[in-house]
Order: structure tokens, then C-alpha cells, then sequence
């Protein structure tokens, strides 16, 4: 009996279809893994950042009474840096442009203006890092932190950015691997943790997690914990 081979045309054909479904599911793949990395770096940072807090009100006793005039670079070095392996604290920033874990590489957002970061809608990130005020910490693994100290009448005592990959892997932008929270009494609360479900994701709100909102992503942390840690905007 003979064997049937497959004919030449009958291969290609095969081939092309194995090729389209590969290009028709490989995008979704892809994005699906990116989406679980960024939630996996991001619980794990936030949990990492609340450890290092409560390390340091045990230390230190309650937020509320840590010195109201030290610098972010202090605040950095005396309540963050003790609970990680921090590779490099970087003093204050010269400028928002260069404001975390900056080394001398320079990055151009899409607009052309030269900026570490930028929103989702990719208009370059000034606000809230503050030149001059912002300072930061390297961390073994990478992941960069940075740190406005402030102390305001409603309980503020700082607001904490984190790179979840570094900046120099990029994309380096907010509600991707940039995310924004505060220091909030003695917890660490997400940029928007007071927000509405319907505010965080309205695309006529300033800020709000959607790709279509004006300076959009500042309050992706919040939207990615209410929503059961999952990313539903991207």
C-alpha cells in the first residue's frame, strides 16, 4: 500500500494558515502577557513599599510626627532604604525632565519634548514630579522609586512614584510601568483611591485611567486594585 505524501501546495497552504492564525493571535498573546508582568511588578513593589512604611513607623512611630524638614532625599534614606537592596540614591532632581534614577540618558517623548516620562495620551509628564524637589532610589532588580516629601494639613506626608521596570527599559509611561501613590497617614494609597469607578476610567476626566483622557494615568494604580487586580483599560 502506498503512503499518500502531501503535495508541495498543499504544505504552503498549510503553512499559510498556520501563518495567519499566528498573526491573528500572537498580538493578543503578547499583550495578555505584558498586562499579567505589570500587575505581577506592581503588587509586588506596592507590597514592598508598604513593608518598608510599616518598617519604619515601627522604628519611628507614626507619620504624623516624623520631621516635617527633611528633604525627599532624607525621607529616602532614613524611612525607604533600609528594607530594600538599593543600589543608588539619587539627590534631588534638577529638573522634571531628569527627575528619577537619572544617568545621563536622555528621552524624547513623541511630541519632541525631551522628558523621562509621559502620559497615556503621550504628552510629556511635569506634574506632580517636581524638579528640584524629587529624589529617588535604585533598586537591585532595577525598579526605580521616587519620592516628593511634603507635609500638608489634610495628612499628606508624601507622594511616591514607581518605575516597576526601570527607565531604561521604557516604555515609561503612566498606567504601563509608571505608576503614582501617596503617603496617606501610615498606608500607602494609590493616586484615585478616593476616586469614583466611574471617575477613574471616564476619558473626559483629567487623569483618569483611559487612553483617550488629557494627561491620562496617574490614577491607573488605583483603577488596576478596584477592578480585583486585572488591567482592563489597555
Amino acid at each position: 500500500m502506498k503512503n499518500k505524501a502531501f503535495t508541495l501546495a498543499e504544505v504552503l497552504i498549510t503553512l499559510g494558515i498556520i501563518g495567519v492564525v499566528a498573526a491573528m493571535t500572537l498580538p493578543a498573546l503578547i499583550n495578555k502577557y505584558e498586562k499579567v508582568e505589570t500587575v505581577t511588578r506592581l503588587k509586588r513593589v506596592y507590597s514592598l513599599i508598604n513593608q518598608a512604611i510599616q518598617r519604619a513607623v515601627a522604628q519611628n512611630g507614626d507619620v504624623k510626627n516624623w520631621a516635617d524638614s527633611i528633604s525627599s532625599e532624607e525621607f529616602i534614606s532614613e524611612y525607604l532604604a533600609p528594607a530594600f537592596k538599593v543600589l543608588k540614591i539619587y539627590p534631588k532632581a534638577e529638573t522634571w525632565s531628569k527627575a528619577m534614577c537619572y544617568d545621563g540618558r536622555d528621552f524624547t517623548s513623541v511630541n519632541g519634548v525631551i522628558t523621562q516620562y509621559v502620559w497615556l495620551d503621550g504628552i510629556h509628564i511635569s506634574s506632580p514630579i517636581i524638579g528640584g524637589d524629587t529624589s529617588s532610589m535604585k533598586l537591585a532588580d532595577g525598579i526605580c522609586i521616587g519620592v516628593n516629601k511634603i507635609a500638608s494639613k489634610d495628612g499628606i506626608y508624601a507622594n511616591i512614584f514607581v518605575d516597576i521596570n526601570g527607565n531604561a527599559r521604557g516604555p515609561n509611561k503612566a498606567g504601563y510601568d509608571f505608576f503614582f501613590f501617596t503617603l496617606d497617614g501610615n498606608m500607602i494609597k494609590p493616586f484615585g483611591w478616593n476616586w469614583t469607578d466611574k471617575d477613574l476610567s471616564d476619558a473626559a476626566k483629567t487623569n483618569a485611567c483611559n487612553l483617550k483622557s488629557t494627561w491620562g494615568g496617574e490614577v491607573c494604580a488605583a483603577k488596576i486594585m478596584r477592578d480585583g487586580w486585572e488591567i482592563n483599560y489597555r
